[in-house]
């Protein structure tokens, strides 16, 4: 065992908590073991911990913004472990992604504006889009033998398609590494998409939440780092808005902050305009967490990975020996893995989650949620003690026993 202990069975019931306290409202089923919602089994890293006690010590929680120290502190950490140098300027301070995503649309955006989505994908992109009345585009991802691509030549056919027939293609929602299917893309697939988007005069809106976590082997590149690096990408950067926060890597959603990066000063002041009105302001807690996860938590995110990926290995294990009809997609990064559930047996979705839900017990992400290309797959989250990750399997295994 290392320094920080990742094995304790955590106790979040009765703590407002929506992935246990709403087990029954969201699965009909108290007893179920949720391995679904985007949130670590395991407290934050202790010097965080310790930085918000000693905040709530002071007993003010007045109005707050972020200070020099707070933009130093993801300067610092950017350059650290990207080697992406921004300025300072360009940050934006948010409550999530999700709603600065929805802010981006609303500053770039008019009525029936397309916007491209890449399924299976993150549901609130669908969201987002319909919400500011915009036009979706799904160019869904390939799954070659367990390994998902992008499919950059039909997105090209579908640009086409969409401005032949008088469409504006304004934006596309991206996500690195992405969420459901784990991969980190490779920088020639990233270049690859950039100079598509640019020859067709589309923004980019790069949701990189999971950026931190990233298996051993895979490397994940900030858009915006390969777009400073080029010169051919210059004009194009004014273009590209990039999300980001500590909440998925240090345990810390509930504290709900999140920063968005926006090299252009005009679309920084589109997107400001975006978000007048809408009380966005930030919780001193979520700040100071954000500070201190990036100023005194490398360490603990390392032995996380590591954790991390021990899980992944006696998850792959596990499926291969025990449920070998149950087939894991190769992830290359995130805490989530997705699960082909094709050869179970099901003829419906609503056969499979029925299944997960009341005969095994398991509370997952059914596949739909992230659009019809996730039509007979799960999404597990790992970020766990290995216990209770067992637990889960052996409840499935059982269950599947039975079929």
């Amino acid at each position: 065992m290392g320094k920080f202990d990742f094995s304790k069975l955590e106790n979040r019931t009765n703590t407002m908590s929506a992935k246990w306290d709403k087990r029954e409202e969201i699965f009909n089923n108290k007893d179920i073991l949720p391995l679904w919602v985007a949130d670590s089994d395991w407290q934050t890293a202790p010097a965080v911990k310790k930085s918000l006690l000693k905040r709530a010590e002071a007993g003010i929680f007045g109005y707050s913004f972020a200070d020099q120290s707070i933009e130093k502190a993801v300067v610092n950490w950017l350059k650290k472990r990207f080697d992406l140098i921004i300025n300072k300027d360009w940050l934006i301070f948010d409550t999530g992604v999700v709603p600065a995503i929805n802010f981006t649309l609303k500053a770039i955006c008019e009525d029936n504006d397309a916007v491209i989505i890449q399924p299976p994908v993150y549901r609130p992109f669908f969201s987002a889009v319909k919400n500011n009345n915009c036009q979706l585009i799904e160019n869904e991802l390939i799954n070659k033998n367990g390994h998902y691509k992008m499919d950059l030549n039909n997105l090209e056919e579908q640009i086409k398609a969409a401005k032949a027939k008088g469409r504006n293609v304004r934006a596309m929602i991206f996500c690195s590494p992405h969420n459901p299917v784990g991969r980190v893309w490779e920088e020639s697939e990233l270049l690859e998409l950039l100079r598509l988007l640019k020859k067709e005069d589309i923004y980019l809106l790069s949701d990189e939440i999971h950026a931190d976590l990233v298996y051993p082997g895979a490397e994940h590149h900030p858009v915006l780092k390969l777009l400073l690096e080029r010169e051919e990408f210059k004009s194009y950067r004014k273009k590209v808005i990039s999300y980001l926060a500590a909440s998925k890597t240090f345990n810390i959603a509930g504290l709900h902050t999140s920063y968005t990066i926006i090299e252009s000063k005009k679309l920084r002041e589109a997107y400001n305009q975006a978000k007048d009105g809408f009380g966005t302001g930030n919780s001193p807690f979520g700040l100071i967490a954000l500070k201190t996860a990036y100023n005194e938590g490398e360490e603990w995110l390392e032995e996380q990975l590591k954790y991390l990926k021990e899980n992944y290995d006696f998850l792959q294990e596990f499926l291969e020996a025990e449920i070998p009809k149950l087939k894991l997609i190769k992830a290359e990064g995130t805490y989530l893995v997705w699960l082909d559930c094709s050869q179970l047996g099901f003829e419906t979705d609503a056969e499979l989650i029925k299944f997960m839900n009341q005969k095994a017990e398991v509370g997952l992400n059914p596949g739909r949620w992230f659009g019809d290309a996730g039509s007979m797959y799960m999404r597990l989250n790992l970020a766990c003690p290995r216990q209770r990750l067992k637990q889960g399997l052996n409840r499935i295994k059982k269950a599947a026993a039975d079929l």
